[in-house]
């Protein structure tokens, strides 16, 4: 049997050559995927065996992904119908799994060869959801997408400019995205123009699917893993790829080899955390010029770790730290603005659901583009469903439902991260929250 290696290798060759047909293309693929270690496993109550990869679990659910012929499903069971669960050789008792644990902290320790052997075996697939997605996008559209658009803004035209435009603000046209660039990717000679395509899928399956081990892959085969300094952002999201998959040194070691870190790297590391680093970062990011977002971060970072007098503190430095002089301008109002949220907010935070009677409950709280306005309900002592609303955000990527899932699975706003590339619109769910169900106190 060939390697691994040496089928990705095939896979790159067969790809820009176009010597031979999509049809083989795939064919390969479908091998290297098949080319996996061993698998989790999960027996239901029915007597039937699901394989696959658990991506998360809890006492409520476990979501496994799986093949079906060529294909990778992903598909999601209830708890009550599972009688077994076996993850990487150990079997876990759903019921002794802590209320709304997500998983992902009791997963935290697989190997950097399993997180590999993952990567290599899901992300050269396809999702199962890709061939019945039509190839739909505007006929004027230059699929040659010239690195630099030239004339005024054209999202019926530029690649880079549609995708901003239209796909990323569409959740329903999520999907269309990842079929357009894997479409340039099959149809194109232009190295330079593969390249793009790479860090662009590996950014619609970060941020827009959480698709993790596809958008590793991407942005690997893109050589992030090996440089990322011209692409700090595409690092950032390659380290929180490793952390949502299960390693947290995988995820360390990547920051670490950058030269060059954006700022989100602050709450990456208090996401992981790695409070007392991610401090350290914010405070001397802050000398740069970008003091008030740095102590956003900074608070935020406190707040995940339960430390709310600290988050108040560096909230409160935030709005201090606003020059005089760039007071009126539109970022530093909205730095202004979310500290001043985060502080209206922060009070709640220790709020327990068993001392809020039962109802619904609505507020909301600024984010990047206006309020975001939130829906709260809770039941016998607990949240029973958050939802967002109302909201004008654009790039909000996956945080809509994404923060409101976490909140409910925590039973808590205070320790809930914000969803990586949506920090600002996931902070305006967690503090309307936070604020909606003060009033049901």
């Amino acid at each position: 049997m060939r390697s691994a290696s040496s089928l990705k290798m095939e896979v790159s060759r067969m790809k820009h050559t176009r010597k031979n047909s999509q049809t083989a293309f795939l064919i390969c693929i479908a091998v290297l995927a098949n080319a996996a270690n061993a698998e989790d496993v999960a027996v239901l109550k029915t007597g039937s065996l699901v394989t696959g990869t658990v991506l998360t679990y809890d006492s409520a659910s476990v979501s496994i992904e799986a093949k079906v012929g060529t294909r990778t499903v992903t598909r999601k069971y209830p708890a009550s119908q599972i009688k077994s669960l076996t993850i990487d050789g150990v079997e876990i008792d759903l019921a002794k799994v802590p209320e709304g644990d997500s998983g992902v902290s009791e997963r935290v320790n697989r190997s950097q060869k399993e997180i590999q052997a993952g990567i290599d075996r899901v992300g050269p697939t396809q999702p199962d959801w890709f061939e019945s997605t039509p190839l739909d996008y505007p006929k004027t559209l230059d699929l040659t997408w010239p690195e630099k658009a030239e004339g005024p803004w054209d999202s019926s035209k530029n690649v880079g400019q549609y995708i901003w435009d239209r796909i990323n603000p569409n959740p329903g046209k999520w999907r269309d995205g990842i079929r357009l660039l894997h479409h340039i990717m099959l149809t194109t000679q232009d190295k330079a123009l593969s390249q793009r395509v790479m860090l662009t899928l590996g950014g619609m399956y970060h941020n827009l699917h959480q698709d993790y081990a596809r958008s590793a892959y991407w942005y690997q085969q893109a050589g992030i893993d090996k440089n990322a300094s011209n692409r700090p952002q595409a690092g950032l999201h390659l380290a929180d790829c490793y952390w949502q998959l299960g390693s947290k040194p995988m995820a360390l070691a990547m920051l670490k080899s950058m030269s060059s870190k954006p700022y989100g790297a602050i709450k990456l590391l208090g996401d992981l955390g790695e409070t007392k680093d991610a401090l350290d970062m914010a405070e001397r990011f802050s000398k740069s010029g970008e003091a008030s977002v740095c102590f956003l971060y900074a608070g935020d970072a406190c707040r995940v770790a339960g430390r709310l007098k600290d988050a108040e503190d560096y909230y409160r430095k935030a709005i201090a730290a606003i020059n005089p002089d760039e007071a009126e301008k539109p970022h530093r109002k909205r730095d202004k603005a979310r500290a001043e949220s985060s502080l209206a907010a922060i009070k709640f935070y220790t709020l327990d659901p068993k001392q809020v009677k039962d109802g619904t409950y609505a507020s909301s709280s600024i984010g990047y583009e206006a309020e975001v306005k939130v829906e709260v309900v809770v039941k016998d002592g607990r949240i029973e469903d958050v939802r967002v609303i109302q909201h004008r955000e654009k790039q909000f990527y996956s945080s809509i439902t994404d923060t409101p899932k976490k909140i409910v699975a925590r039973q808590s706003f205070k320790d809930v991260d914000a969803t990586t590339g949506a920090t600002i619109t996931s902070e305006a769910i967690i503090n309307a929250t936070a604020k909606a169900m003060a009033g049901g106190r």
